[in-house]
């Protein structure tokens, strides 16, 4: 599987990672099959967090003698007392994620950590303020190798909903000297911060990571498909999710697509899909235009990076 450099100064990445959120719904057996057979297919980036229920806890019980085969990406500033806001972004939250984390997942560093689920309005004195001063702190002690951010999408009745964020606060977090990762959600349906992540890869050097590359965010998910007509640009046996990983493996400025399942036949298609490798050149250019017939088109380059 193609692999990516994550950002300036960081690791090798493969094109396709996995994403521990539903890891939840597995027992010890079945979870212990899925995540061997993930890095025995190839993929070397696993994200997770504090925030979803046992994953931490299975990566660490299950893969931590493999613990050089992968890149571990995880969060912080989830908030996991079960009062007041989900995220909390001061010193307290963070320094106890991590200490959380290190100690599930069973290592002494984690190469990525990032804060989760964030705009750069909600951090007070910005890359200057007291949440980056202890994420820099806890990559000084050598608990962490690399930092990043995973932007904010919210819920499916704001405004915007859901990518508006992630397109209004990559470039503002590019910008920013310590943000070397950026997580938002992107792929051939929400292609709004498609020419961004491109900017934000040629200006800054940002490590881009997408999710949701193949979910239906919205009632008209189906509706704009058909009427791009992307089913006639498929290769024989191939389906939907196996053009939609292939389309944002084709964006050359994303290091890592993730995808997330429970189920292991579903992992081998996208593992499959991944193999395949971009779309042909002419492809990936059709399947724009008619997108952007279809009214999924990217936003314009003209976000002020200073607020």
């Amino acid at each position: 599987m193609k692999r990516n450099k994550l950002g300036k100064n960081g690791p090798e990445v493969t094109a396709l990672g996995f994403g521990g959120m539903e890891l939840r719904w597995l027992d010890d057996r079945h979870v212990d099959a899925l995540l061997n057979s993930i890095l025995d297919n190839g993929i070397n980036y696993l994200d997770t967090s504090p925030e979803y229920p046992l994953s931490e806890q299975y990566i660490g019980k299950y893969l931590s003698r493999r613990r050089d085969e992968y890149i571990l990406a995880t969060k912080c500033g989830d908030n996991l007392t079960g009062i007041g806001p989900k995220y909390l972004f001061d010193p307290e939250i963070i320094t106890s994620n991590v200490e959380r984390s290190l100690g599930l997942l069973k290592t002494d560093h984690l190469d990525l950590l990032q804060l989760h689920g964030v705009i750069p309005e909600f951090l007070p004195g910005g890359q200057y303020g007291e949440a980056m001063e202890t994420m820099r702190a806890i990559k000084k002690a050598g608990k962490v190798l690399h930092l990043g951010v995973t932007l904010c999408n919210k819920d499916a009745d704001y405004y915007g909903y859901p990518d508006i964020y992630g397109y209004n606060s990559v470039l503002r977090f590019a910008a920013w000297e310590d943000v070397e990762v950026i997580q938002l959600i992107y792929g051939c349906m929400t292609r709004l911060s498609e020419d961004l992540i491109q900017k934000a890869h040629e200006d800054y050097g940002t490590g881009i990571v997408a999710r949701g590359i193949i979910k239906a965010y919205d009632k008209l998910y189906d509706a704009r498909f058909d009427v791009a007509r992307l089913a006639e640009l498929f290769e024989p046996g191939e389906d939907k999710n196996s053009f939609f990983i292939r389309y944002a493996l084709s964006h050359p400025g994303l290091a890592c697509s993730i995808v997330g399942t429970r189920n292991n036949t579903h992992l081998n298609d996208d593992i499959k899909a991944a193999e395949k490798g971009p779309l042909k050149p002419e492809v990936y250019e059709e399947a724009k235009r008619r997108l952007n017939f279809a009214g999924v088109v990217s936003g314009p380059l003209n976000v002020k990076t200073d607020w």
